[in-house]
């Protein structure tokens, strides 16, 4: 089980849940009284767009080396694959560049702009509106 983080979504919606790793994000905001505006769930029509922080279950405070490569892509993130339709979707909307999406592909990492319909929980995160 994983922390899922839920800020900035209104009266009795900020809360922390817990979620099995391998669930969808929007799955998890349904069940625990989160709404998430959505309407294809195909992850085609962007209406389910949230930003995404991951979060350390137990952070070393005591390590003070830089684990950022040159991209400024974090070495210890959770590997993430995105398909190539959300990425897509999220150059459409302007929510992320195409550099940005080039990027999540070649190293297999997440943007912090995900559709909240195709994100899989790996991990702690914290989990907000995209305005």
């Amino acid at each position: 089980m994983v922390n899922v983080i839920f800020c900035g979504f209104g009266d009795d919606m900020d809360k922390r849940v817990h979620a099995k790793q391998g669930d969808i994000l929007l799955r998890v905001a349904e069940n625990n009284g989160v709404v998430i505006p959505h309407e294809c769930k195909e992850g085609n029509c962007g209406s389910c767009v949230v930003r995404i922080e991951e979060l350390s279950d137990e952070p070393d405070l005591t390590d003070k080396t830089s684990s950022v490569d040159p991209d400024g892509w974090s070495v210890d993130a959770q590997t993430t694959y995105m398909d190539d339709r959300e990425l897509d979707t999220l150059v459409e909307m302007g929510a992320i560049s195409r550099t940005e999406a080039d990027k999540a592909q070649q190293y297999v990492r997440q943007t912090p702009v995900r559709l909240a319909c195709q994100c899989v929980i790996k991990e702690t995160i914290l989990v907000k509106p995209f305005e």
